[in-house]
C-alpha cells in the first residue's frame, strides 16, 4: 500500500461512526445478564421455595445488597471507560451496597441471641458460595472486559475492579435464588468473599487487558 493510501485508510477510519461507550458497556451488562441466566439451570437450580421466601425480609436484604451493588457498579464502570475520568466523589456510591447489608446485619444481630450469630454466619454449605459465585461471575466479566476494551480506562487495574463487582453481582442476584441461606450474617461473611475474588480476578484482567 502506498504511503498516500495507507493515510487516507487512517483518516477514513477515524472519521468513521463509532458506537458510544455508554452503550457498549449497556449492551456488555445485558449479554452479562443474559449468558449468566442461560449458564444458572445448567449448573445449579431454583429452590423450591423461592415464591415463600420472595416475602421475607431476608431474602428481600439479599437482593437489595446485589442489584444496588449491580446499579452503583455500573455508574462507576460508566466513568471509568473515560480517560479524564480521576477517583472522586462519585467513588462513595459504593459504599451504599455494603450500607444496606450492614442495616441487614444490625437488624439480625438484635433479633438472635449472641449464641447463634456464628452458626448462623456459617450457615450451610458456605463453599458452593465460593464456587458459585466466580463461576456465573465468569462470563459476564468477559463481556465487560471487553467493552472496556472500547473505551480507554485511565485507570486499568481499577477499572477491572469495578467490572468485577458489575459481574460478582449479577451473578449473586441469580444464587440468591439457589442459596437456603437467608441470613444477612452469610451474606456479609461469603457473598462479599465471593465478591471480593472476583473483584480480584477483575483488577488483574484489567491491569493486562485495559492498559494503552
Amino acid at each position: 500500500m502506498k504511503t498516500d493510501d495507507l493515510i487516507n485508510a487512517i483518516a477514513a477510519d477515524a472519521e468513521a461512526p463509532r458506537v458510544p461507550i455508554n452503550w457498549v458497556i449497556y449492551a456488555a451488562a445485558g449479554i452479562g445478564i443474559l449468558a449468566t441466566a442461560l449458564l444458572f439451570p445448567m449448573l445449579l437450580r431454583v429452590r423450591p421455595d423461592i415464591d415463600a421466601v420472595f416475602g421475607n425480609w431476608h431474602f428481600v436484604v439479599k437482593w437489595a445488597f446485589s442489584l444496588t451493588l449491580l446499579a452503583t457498579a455500573m455508574v462507576l464502570v460508566l466513568a471509568l471507560a473515560r480517560p479524564q475520568w480521576t477517583p472522586g466523589p462519585l467513588m462513595l456510591i459504593l459504599l451504599a451496597a455494603p450500607l444496606v447489608l450492614a442495616i441487614g446485619v444490625a437488624i439480625e444481630m438484635l433479633i438472635l441471641p449472641a449464641s447463634s450469630w456464628l452458626p448462623t454466619m456459617i450457615g450451610t454449605a458456605p463453599v458452593a458460595c465460593l464456587i458459585y459465585v466466580p463461576t456465573l461471575s465468569a462470563l459476564p466479566l468477559v463481556a465487560m472486559i471487553i467493552a472496556l476494551r472500547r473505551g480507554a480506562p485511565a485507570r486499568p487495574a481499577l477499572a477491572g475492579a469495578v467490572a468485577g463487582l458489575v459481574a460478582a453481582s449479577i451473578a449473586a442476584t441469580f444464587y440468591a435464588t439457589h442459596c437456603p441461606n437467608d441470613s444477612p450474617l452469610f451474606l456479609a461473611a461469603w457473598y462479599v468473599l465471593a465478591t471480593a475474588i472476583v473483584v480480584t480476578v477483575g483488577a488483574l484482567l484489567g491491569s493486562w487487558l485495559l492498559r494503552w
